[in-house]
């Protein structure tokens, strides 16, 4: 009857309905983005004092989330190594989404790199920027790396060199580049190896006694110097210039890795959203 083939008809509807709804937002296996859960965004996200993060809360089945998902995964795909991208399935993140105020989604918050203690609870936490921009890979990425902290690349000009050498007890990397702007790879690359090693920057066209006191003939050039040493004893870097092999090639003239800090997990939403 007519009656029947309807109630068939909704079944199937619902059914399929149902399906669409459960099917996963992200495929973590094949994406830049990282699966953050009430049990591992404590020491993924706010344990992590080296990096930005930027973290999605979503649902499955939320409409606007579906829209935004290939934007977002693209920012973190082109930020890949210099920021980190993180998703938070709200629905089964709850102490997480609660936690950071979520009501809404998508919700799409900055976590700052540093860490900080709560006087009161004793737990760990970070400062949680909000983003209130496009819903686009290029908002999310020109809003996370006008983020990245500038203050931990010293810059270097004609006349600087041996100050910038001199000053403190860590080994030094001298990025002598082809643009005036400290790139957003750089203050990462910084970020990561703070207190570590101390990072400056030179435009190298406006820079030509330096280059020439590290033996620099072309731009961009990365070099390190060992600590209580001088330019004539400088490395030059010759590998390619990407996050990975940056990092990896800094790394191994760096200072030992800092001690972590020390007591509970992460807390407190995040205090100053802004």
């Amino acid at each position: 009857t007519t009656s029947a083939t309807m109630q068939k008809y909704m079944r199937l509807l619902l059914a399929l309905a149902a399906a669409v709804a459960a099917e996963p937002l992200y495929d973590f296996s094949s994406s830049a983005l990282v699966e953050l859960t009430d049990d591992n965004f404590e020491t993924l996200v706010v344990g992590d004092a080296t990096s930005l993060w930027v973290v999605e809360f979503y649902a499955d089945w939320c409409g606007h989330c579906k829209q935004f998902a290939p934007g977002f995964a693209k920012a973190a795909g082109n930020l890949k190594g210099i920021v980190k991208f993180g998703a938070v399935n709200a629905e089964k993140a709850s102490k997480t989404a609660s936690l950071y105020g979520v009501n809404g989604y998508p919700t799409v918050k900055v976590l700052m790199p540093e860490v900080t203690r709560n006087p009161y609870t004793g737990k760990l936490g970070k400062v949680a920027k909000d983003y209130g921009g496009p819903r686009t890979a290029r908002g999310v990425v020109d809003y996370a790396t006008s983020l990245l902290p500038s203050e931990l690349v010293a810059a270097v000009t004609d006349g600087g060199l041996e100050s910038f050498l001199s000053e403190g007890a860590l080994p030094k990397a001298l990025l002598l580049g082809s643009k005036p702007a400290v790139s957003p790879l750089l203050k990462s690359l910084a970020l990561a190896l703070k207190g570590r090693l101390q990072l400056g920057y030179a435009h190298g066209e406006a820079a030509p006694e330096t280059a020439t006191a590290l033996g620099v003939d072309g731009f961009p050039r990365l070099a390190v110097v060992p600590a209580g040493k001088g330019a004539a004893e400088s490395i030059s870097y010759t590998g390619e210039m990407k996050a990975e092999q940056l990092l990896a090639w800094l790394t191994s003239h760096a200072g030992p890795p800092l001690p972590p800090k020390d007591g509970g997990g992460g807390g407190g939403g995040g205090g100053g959203a802004a």
